[in-house]
């Protein structure tokens, strides 16, 4: 199984005043996380803002973002699909085109029962030969995949590699440690949660705020493997009001203006996203520049 311990960013996708990909952006963004010891990246998640961008856009961030990064750390894609079909074709074009795994979101708008999750990614998991890891956000997608099926598909996948677990639920996330983190890569989607869960056996966190803080997140889990959790506690604790105004709006429309404040401009949002508001732009500021960022 493909070992996803650290920290995953989620990368945002730099983007052009047309919305097509700004790929010399991009190659910068992956220098800056390679050169600060991040342990993978994830393109086209949320923050990557998959469902916003064109399937063309889409194919060329993959290629573009495999290329650069030339087998240096793990690439791991989102596969934001609603249907079964859709999310098969695009994960066989990433492992076609080298991705080394694929996470595939809950199908959502359908509201899905845990059968019928568990049939999406049977089926999936039959068509591919790729790693995966399954992406559970209910606050988005209104359907929560429970601790017992992700435990069934871990008895059953012969792909499964992890889960990025985006819930405000302490209980279930650690009820999903504790049944199959020696199974697979529990890793924790939550800014404000991922320290406590890595601290009680997550194997790592997919942080948006790595696009800013990356060395920060690096320490946090270097001083969570040294069973330093307060000392990581403090640490994270500095940068909370970072952190609550880069998620003030809908990402990732603080967290590019943030990017452009430390010199990786990253472009605006796809539409229907927005760009910053004033007012969240103004509290990013300030935060970055307490922190000494700016």
């Amino acid at each position: 199984m493909i070992d996803l311990s650290g920290i995953m960013t989620a990368i945002v996708t730099p983007l052009n005043a047309d919305r097509s990909l700004n790929e010399e952006q991009l190659h910068k963004l992956i220098d800056v996380q390679i050169d600060h010891k991040v342990q993978s990246i994830l393109v086209l998640g949320g923050t990557g803002e998959y469902t916003a961008l064109s399937a063309e856009v889409r194919r060329q961030t993959v290629d573009a973002a495999v290329r650069f990064v030339n087998g240096r750390i793990p690439v791991v894609i989102g596969n934001l699909e609603t249907g079964i079909g859709e999310s098969i074709a695009f994960t066989r074009y990433c492992a076609d085109a080298g991705a080394d795994a694929v996470m595939v979101m809950t199908p959502y708008y359908v509201h899905a029962s845990q059968q019928g999750l568990i049939d999406f990614y049977m089926e999936l998991d039959q068509s591919v030969d790729i790693p995966l890891l399954v992406y559970n956000i209910p606050y988005r997608t209104c359907v929560n995949m429970t601790a017992d099926t992700l435990a069934y598909l871990a008895d059953h996948m012969k792909n499964l590699a992890g889960i990025k677990e985006c819930n405000n639920s302490p209980a279930q996330a650690i009820d999903m440690i504790r049944r199959v983190g020696s199974k697979i890569n529990f890793l924790s989607g939550e800014e404000f949660l991922s320290v406590m869960l890595m601290a009680l056996g997550a194997k790592g966190a997919v942080m948006a705020s790595a696009n800013l803080i990356p060395d920060v997140w690096v320490k946090i889990h270097h001083l969570v493997r040294e069973h330093q959790t307060q000392e990581a506690m403090d640490l994270f604790g500095n940068y909370t009001e970072l952190i609550a105004a880069m998620f003030s709006e809908t990402n990732p429309g603080p967290l590019k203006y943030g990017m452009d404040l430390i010199g990786v401009p990253c472009g605006s949002t796809a539409i229907p996203l927005t760009p910053v508001s004033d007012a969240a732009a103004g509290r990013m500021k300030k935060a970055m520049q307490e922190l000494q960022l700016i």
